[in-house]
C-alpha cells in the first residue's frame, strides 16, 4: 500500500508537543525525518509525510489508516494494563484536554477526550473503569451547516479523578502537566 501519512495538533496548545515529544519519536522509531511546520490557514501544527512503510505498519497492527469515523484499539493494545495507560495516555495527549472551571472560588477540575467514534468511546470508557477512573460520556450533534459528526465526550471530573489520572496515565503534553501544575498550586493557597 502506498500512503500519505499525516498528523496534526491545535497551532498554538500543540506545538511544543509535536516539537519536543512526537516528531524524535517518529524519527527515532521509525527512522525517517520529518520537519514540523505550522499551517496558519487551518489552525494546526504537524507534519505530513509520503512514507510507504509507516502506513503499511499502522495497518499491520491494525490502527486506522484514513478518516477517524470508524475507528477502535486494535485487540493487540488491549492486552495488558501498560499498553492500556499508554494508548490512552497518547489519546489523551492528542484528542484531550483540561478545562478548570472557577467553582466556589477554587478550581474545579474537568479532564476530557473527544471522538466521534462510538466503538473508540465505549473502548476508552471501559479502560477508564479498569484504572478506577469514575467517568461520564455524552453525545453532541454539532452544526449540520457543516455537517460534521455525532461527538462522543468522555469526562473525568473533580480534584480526586483528577489527581488519579494524572499519577496513573503520566500525560506527556506540556499542555496538560501545565494545567495540572496549575491547579496543583491554586490548592496551596
Amino acid at each position: 500500500m502506498r500512503g500519505l501519512y499525516q498528523l496534526r495538533g491545535h497551532i498554538e496548545d500543540d506545538k511544543t508537543h509535536y516539537e519536543k515529544r512526537i516528531k524524535p519519536l517518529f524519527e527515532k522509531l521509525f527512522d525517517i525525518k520529518i520537519s514540523i511546520r505550522d499551517m496558519p490557514s487551518t489552525r494546526v501544527v504537524g507534519f505530513q509525510i509520503w512514507n510507504d512503510e509507516l502506513v503499511n505498519f499502522k495497518k499491520k497492527l491494525g490502527l486506522c489508516t484514513g478518516k477517524k469515523y470508524q475507528i477502535e484499539i486494535p485487540k493487540i493494545f488491549l492486552k495488558n494494563k501498560n499498553l492500556k495507560r499508554c494508548i490512552i495516555r497518547e489519546i489523551f495527549d492528542t484528542d484531550g484536554g483540561i478545562y478548570l472551571e472557577k467553582k466556589n472560588g477554587k478550581l474545579y477540575p474537568r479532564i476530557y477526550i473527544t471522538t466521534i467514534c462510538e466503538n473508540l468511546s465505549e473502548q476508552i470508557m471501559e479502560i477508564f473503569s479498569e484504572f478506577e477512573l469514575h467517568s461520564t460520556k455524552y453525545s453532541q450533534l454539532y452544526d449540520k451547516k457543516f455537517k460534521r459528526k455525532r461527538s462522543y465526550i468522555l469526562t473525568i471530573r473533580g480534584k480526586e479523578m483528577f489527581h488519579k489520572f494524572m499519577k496513573e496515565i503520566k500525560p506527556k503534553n506540556p499542555k496538560h502537566i501545565e494545567k495540572y501544575q496549575r491547579f496543583v498550586n491554586s490548592q496551596n493557597l
